[in-house]
């Protein structure tokens, strides 16, 4: 397959890609109303199988119960100005209850379940959902973090005594044969769903995501299958569900664990044509004994986004995944694909602008760069945002007064086009696919009195993702031991991905420029040579 083609301006330094053009959809449709007609004109398509209880879905029954739910938030007086939270895993109800809100054109705030409680409160509180569905399991911690506006909460999957189900919204009503979707109020960008992201001073920020974002040139066939495992709340997951249903194909659900041996027990019981999942994933597959080419003969496309791959576990998948083409994208939630790769040559590579995309590379004067030189990467869609939900001040902080997005993250493009993503001078960090933010661990280091100045930072792990890492100064005649930081920030914050998985390292003074501002890739630079000189020495 071709890659996309993409046009360079010498003069400007800006690479763009080619003309977004889409004429199925018109500006004034919603894209609940295209959904909608989707759906209904392929009603005997699988839309969802869920692996986990077995129940496969249709096109016609999805609209079904779409359409329940979505006059269930008319009744209540929601609308596109309103909010709908979800707390849930993949699930049978996921992707009716995620058509209903686009019917209804009341946007749907997606949070991860596993979010801890503090989290979970700030984002609610940030978008005051009037109703949330929820796993059983977190429903508890759901209720508390509402509890200062009681929304109604309903359980998407197990039972809880005196909640009441997602199920209780499903029944019949004389109405539903002729329902019409809400129609668009606000052409050009309206917001349909609320992501969440963190930022780099310590809360999430919480992303609105438009209507026309999600609309992008995807086109697959409608026999294809896929599979993520991301939900609702990540933008692989919220693409997934938009490509699968536009283009009348069937996607498999699942909230079980994904191992390598889960993975290959998918392919082959759904014959499942395109998975897209995290980099961490792609290397425990290529790892996995069980993971052949023989069992991943049906997979026709393996995509990954998020974060980089290592060049020797991208050549073991070409070699497994034979008959799939291998892309990566890199993708903003805030404005959609960026780039795509879709060859298999240039594997590091995240690939080629995406139509509509124009992207730039700039230096810390803000002067545009040519090729082969690495800036921070500047991308704009020409879509319209809805900035971070309540917080619009947040927001022009990320987008500048042209429309530029300032991505964070620092990269350059080759002779052919393509470009690389070489460091995150982004604080923000993932582990397991959950973001966290260094300021959080620097803060709680700090707490103690021994400290006095420390920088963490992100040494990455291909098979988790970014572990933490503490530069630390202490003061003079201390004798803290980095067991004794790492069992602070350990008690202090008792969540996994916020624990020093990397480890802590002393130094005398951090690295700073000449506003003492600390140099974090310098610091990053430091510690890993540090690191390195420990290991020796053992």
């Amino acid at each position: 397959m071709a890659d996309l083609p993409v046009t360079y301006d010498e003069k400007e330094r800006i690479w763009s890609g080619g003309e977004f053009s889409n004429s199925l959809y018109k500006e004034d449709l919603s894209l609940g109303t295209i959904v909608f007609n989707t759906l209904r004109n392929s009603p005997k398509n699988v839309c969802q199988i869920c692996d986990a209880d077995g129940v496969s879905l249709t096109f016609e029954q999805t609209l079904t119960w779409a359409i329940r739910l979505a006059q269930f938030f008319k009744r209540k007086g929601l609308n596109h100005e309103n909010v709908i939270g979800i707390a849930a895993l993949n699930s049978t109800y996921i992707q009716p209850l995620g058509v209903g809100c686009l019917l209804n054109g009341t946007p749907f705030h997606a949070m991860n379940p596993a979010l801890d409680e503090g989290t979970t409160s700030a984002l609610c509180l940030k978008t005051k959902p009037a109703v949330i569905f929820c796993d059983d399991n977190v429903y508890e911690k759901v209720r508390s973090a509402s509890i200062n506006w009681e929304p109604e909460i309903y359980t998407i999957t197990g039972k809880v005594e005196g909640v009441p189900s997602i199920e209780v919204l499903l029944d019949p009503t004389e109405t539903e044969k002729n329902y019409q979707p809400e129609p668009l109020v606000k052409i050009g960008g309206q917001t349909v769903a609320i992501l969440c992201s963190s930022g780099t001073t310590g809360l999430p920020k919480t992303i609105c995501v438009s209507d026309r974002t999600l609309l992008s040139p995807i086109n697959y066939s409608s026999d294809l299958v896929f599979y993520t495992p991301s939900g609702l709340d990540w933008l692989t997951g919220l693409l997934v569900f938009i490509v699968s249903i536009t283009c009348g194909s069937t996607v498999i659900r699942s909230n079980k664990p994904v191992t390598p041996q889960y993975f290959v027990h998918l392919v082959k019981k759904y014959k499942i044509s395109v998975a897209l999942g995290p980099p961490p994933l792609i290397s425990d597959l290529v790892s996995c004994p069980e993971v052949t080419a023989e069992a991943m003969e049906s997979v026709r496309n393996l995509g990954y986004a998020g974060a980089s791959i290592s060049l020797a576990t991208l050549q073991r998948a070409r070699k497994i995944f034979r008959k799939a083409m291998i892309s990566s994208t890199y993708a903003l939630t805030e404005c959609g694909i960026v780039t795509r790769n879709l060859t298999n040559s240039k594997i590091s590579s995240v690939g080629r602008p995406y139509q509509g995309m124009k992207v730039r590379i700039v230096d810390e004067l803000g002067q545009n760069l040519s090729h082969n030189e690495v800036g921070e990467i500047y991308a704009y869609s020409g879509l319209s945002w809805g900035g971070f939900y309540g917080d619009p001040e947040a927001a022009s902080h990320f987008q500048d007064s042209e429309g530029w997005f300032h991505t964070g993250d620092l990269g350059n493009f080759d002779s052919e086009n393509f470009l690389y993503i070489v460091d995150r001078k982004k604080e923000v960090l993932k582990h397991h696919g959950l973001q966290y933010w260094t300021p959080e661990i620097e803060d709680v280091i700090a707490e103690l009195p021994q400290v006095r100045d420390v920088c963490v930072m992100g040494i990455y792990n291909e098979d988790v993702g970014d572990e933490a890492g503490a530069l630390v100064v202490i003061n003079e005649g201390s004798s803290i031991t980095t067991k004794e930081i790492q069992d602070h920030v350990a008690k202090r914050l008792p969540v996994i991905r916020k624990q020093l998985h990397a480890g802590v390292q002393f130094t005398k003074k951090l690295p700073t420029n000449l506003n003492g501002k600390t140099l974090r890739k310098a610091a990053r630079e430091e510690f890993l040579a540090k690191k390195q000189l420990e290991s020796a020495q053992l």
